[in-house]
């Protein structure tokens, strides 16, 4: 049982590092308003396939790109 555990740990640990990692060196390469870009229409993404239960199409998912950049 303490096996399954401390594997459980392991797996946990090295996940985090690895996103923490990846986050990290994102942010180095984009712009911060493109960080914010991004973060932004990402959630009006997610929010409306959410309300629309269903997939965007890519059309749609540019709409909702554009409309966040001109906000910006």
């Amino acid at each position: 049982m303490l096996e399954f555990i401390l594997g459980g740990a392991i797996v946990v640990f090295i996940y985090e590092t690895y996103f923490e990692w990846k986050e990290k060196r994102i942010s180095k390469i984009l712009a911060p308003k493109l960080e914010k870009l991004i973060e932004k229409s990402s959630m009006k993404i997610a929010i409306k396939q959410k309300d629309l239960n269903r997939e965007l199409t890519i059309e749609e998912k540019n709409k909702i790109l554009d409309e966040c950049y001109i906000e910006m």
